[in-house]
């Protein structure tokens, strides 16, 4: 009986860092939010972090809208992916920063995102402004 506890112990502690190992760093790009990037496709004004980020990535994919500073990422050609970027944003706890203030404030910034997931699934966005360090995913 305890060879049997023992051996369902050691397989419960094995597929623990399996599981941490399918969190993964899908993408990393640097961006420049301009004015373009603050106006929704309707014209309207855009004051939230998160919707300011999808209209950036829908300009650069969409609408070949880009400014020099503007990096190419591999998750939001796929519009479906766009659309959840308020939700990654907002998971990332990236609402409270000096990015999130100049979103608000309609301030042009520089950021890079790094787009975090499961899988090949993002789910979480982490930001950091020029200068700013930040480990990513990790």
């Amino acid at each position: 009986m305890s060879l049997r506890v023992f051996i369902t112990a050691l397989f419960t502690c094995l597929a623990a860092p399996a599981a941490a190992q399918d969190w993964n760093q899908l993408a990393y790009y640097l961006a420049y939010i301009g004015p373009e990037d603050m106006r929704s496709s309707q014209g309207q004004p855009l004051r939230n972090l998160g919707g300011v980020l999808q209209q950036d990535r829908a300009n650069f994919h969409r609408f070949g809208i880009r400014h020099a500073q503007d990096e190419f990422d591999p998750v939001f050609a796929d519009r479906s992916w766009r659309a959840r970027i308020p939700q990654m944003v907002a998971a990332g706890q990236n609402g409270r920063g000096s990015l999130a203030q100049m979103a608000r404030n309609g301030q042009p910034f520089f950021v890079g995102v790094f787009v975090c997931g499961f899988g090949a699934s993002p789910s979480v966005i982490y930001l950091h402004g020029a200068g700013e360090d930040h480990s990513g995913c990790y």
